[in-house]
């Protein structure tokens, strides 16, 4: 009922924020580094941009070679036809061919949504992070951080951040994939 209440006054939701994160103590986020294969840092990489433009990443675990097709295409193959007038047959994916492979898929919305919250959280400008919190708690969340970050001095800052984070996804993805290899 409180947060119903000041959900219209950013001050009063960044006093709440500021309240919770000094009094209540969660459990400390997992430090584990995850550990892969040197020879997937660069595919990391390269996969972390290609999900972060909305693309589904196949990955050959034995050349590390990379095939990607748009989400919307491998979600619904007949909507994607409907829509653009290309089939699966069109992007001549090479995954189909490929004895072994990883599929990594673009985060959720929700996922997203948690690293941006999570980039708020770290941000030391209270007047800026204060803005941020307001545009994530109200309506149109990711279009609002994104015109507010865009029209920022951390733009760059933002980048980066996201960047590691779904380059640890993809660590984690690739992680899950290979137990073989870890051993």
């Amino acid at each position: 009922m409180i947060i119903r209440a000041v959900k219209e006054d950013p001050t009063a939701l960044q006093k709440i924020l500021d309240y919770l994160n000094e009094e209540i103590v969660l459990p400390e986020e997992e430090e584990n580094e995850v550990k892969i294969p040197e020879r997937y840092n660069n595919a990391v990489k390269e996969i972390a941009g290609s999900i972060d433009a909305g693309l589904v990443c196949f990955l050959n675990t034995n050349t590390l070679q990379i095939d990607e097709l748009p989400k919307e295409l491998v979600a619904s193959p007949a909507m994607y036809k409907m829509e653009t007038g290309m089939s699966i047959k069109d992007f001549k994916p090479k995954y189909t061919r490929w004895k072994k492979y990883i599929t990594i898929e673009p985060l959720e919305s929700n996922e997203s949504f948690k690293i941006m919250e999570k980039f708020v959280d770290q941000l030391d400008n209270s007047k800026l992070r204060e803005r941020l919190v307001y545009a994530l708690n109200n309506r149109k969340p990711f279009a609002n951080f994104k015109n507010i970050i865009d029209n920022s001095d951390i733009r760059q800052d933002w980048f980066d951040f996201k960047d590691e984070k779904l380059q640890e996804y993809v660590k984690s993805m690739i992680e899950i994939n290979i137990p073989d290899e870890l051993n």
